[in-house]
């Protein structure tokens, strides 16, 4: 019933987006005689521009009948928003998304609002994941918060230094900005060495990730995608060691 309410509501505006490439398998659900079957399907969805109309409307959710988890029972008030291309490509799946949100949409501009937050979502989803699977933030077993917000603060930084490498990697300038503008001179001999066998001081910021990256295990083969944070991250932690092998190597030949 919330999805057909939605469905119906008339736009408050629109506006034209960029819809990203995407590559990637995902669980389609369908009835066949009578029984929901799961079935995995690729998308190769091409970027492209997208008209999208965005609408919203106060609504009320009911307790569930059946108790679940921890809620009481009186109403809340709520407002549903939905985004949604009216007008898709040939072949193509409409986009489309509907919200829920305790933050009142009266307007254009409030609903659009409610919708730039959401778009904040899988960013805070990879930065979640730098922490507990990049970081293990859930491992330390400490017992006590003075103990643990200390580690939890310093492996936060770190989750969003991963994420910020997976990011320098796919900025629109990746390809024409100077490495060394973002990384020390050193990391970047030590890594050239390793990949071409001679420094290249004038590497660009995309040929820094890709080497890092491919250090890390990435095959950069032509149907491979982006460079991930995690082996981003890989590649890190073993050009680490050989910043700290050649800084020992200097530092011996120094003493003899």
């Amino acid at each position: 019933m919330l999805h057909d309410l939605a469905r119906s509501l008339p736009s408050l505006g629109q506006w034209t987006m960029k819809v990203a490439a995407l590559k990637q398998k995902k669980t389609v659900r369908k009835t066949v005689d009578g029984k929901r079957k799961s079935q995995t399907v690729s998308v190769n969805r091409k970027s492209r521009e997208a008209v999208v109309h965005v609408s919203a409307s106060r609504v009320t959710l009911l307790a569930p009948r059946r108790r679940r988890g921890h809620h009481g029972q009186s109403p809340l008030p709520m407002w549903v928003v939905r985004v949604w291309e009216q007008h898709p490509p040939e072949g193509a799946e409409p986009l489309e998304w509907i919200l829920l949100t305790n933050h009142p949409c009266l307007d254009f501009e409030s609903a659009h609002r409610v919708k730039s937050w959401y778009e904040c979502r899988w960013i805070i989803e990879e930065y979640h994941k730098g922490q507990k699977t990049g970081c293990g933030i859930e491992k330390p077993q400490f017992t006590s918060s003075d103990r643990l917000h200390p580690m939890i603060a310093i492996l936060s930084v770190v989750a969003l230094s991963l994420l910020n490498l997976r990011e320098l990697s796919r900025r629109d300038d990746a390809k024409s900005r100077i490495a060394a503008r973002l990384f020390c001179v050193e990391y970047i001999q030590v890594l050239s060495i390793w990949r071409h066998g001679t420094a290249k001081p004038n590497w660009t910021l995309y040929d820094f990730c890709l080497a890092l990256a491919r250090l890390g295990g990435h095959m950069n083969r032509k149907h491979d995608s982006h460079p991930g944070w995690l082996v981003l991250w890989k590649g890190w932690t073993k050009l680490q060691a050989m910043i700290d092998g050649a800084r020992t190597q200097e530092a011996t030949q120094k003493c003899a």
